[in-house]
This record gives structure tokens, sequence and C-alpha cells, in this order.
């Protein structure tokens, strides 16, 4: 699983990416060449860094799980509560589904 660093290309990602939500989660993609992902937690919602690590471990465990085509996907939780696994996984199943 490839991290996205790119500013240039989180940029593109942003402006021209399709969005799919659920509430919890937005996800931005768009088609590429290989598999990137950027994972982002609020730090308003989330002051404490603790926080903001535990939903992106539990989100990055999930989709390394998953079989995801050549995407680039930004996941972005919006939940003002810091969640379980089995509510991330559901979540994140079911958004991929929908890419």
């Amino acid at each position: 699983m490839n991290t996205l660093k790119s500013k240039k290309e989180i940029e593109i990602l942003f402006d021209k990416g399709k969005s799919v939500s659920n509430g919890k989660f937005l996800f931005k993609f768009l088609e590429s060449e290989s598999t990137e992902f950027l994972f982002a937690v609020s730090s308003k919602k989330f002051p404490k860094a603790v926080d903001r690590n535990r939903i992106k471990r539990l989100v990055r465990e999930v989709v390394r799980k998953l079989e995801v085509e050549s995407k680039t996907i930004a996941i972005v939780y919006n939940g003002t509560l810091v969640p379980n696994f089995d509510d991330v996984n559901n979540s994140v199943r079911n958004l991929i589904k929908k890419i």
C-alpha cells in the first residue's frame, strides 16, 4: 500500500476527483496507474494525536485487507467519536464497493 505524499497530486485529487460519502467517511478518488492512499483526520475534532493516529491505524488495517483496483484514494474521517474496528470495517468496505 503506497501513501500519497505529493502536494501536487493531492491538489489534483481534491480538485478533479469524484467523491463518495456515508456521513462518517468521505472518499475522494481518481483512476490511476498505481494504488495510492491518503488518510486524513481533523485536528479540530480530535485535538489529541493519539486519537487521530488510532483512527488512521484502524482505516489502514481495513484497507490493507481489501483488494483495491488502481486508484488514488483520499479517505477523510468526518465523525466526532473515535470509532471501533467494526464500524470502520463496515463503513470502509461499503464505500469501496460504491467506488
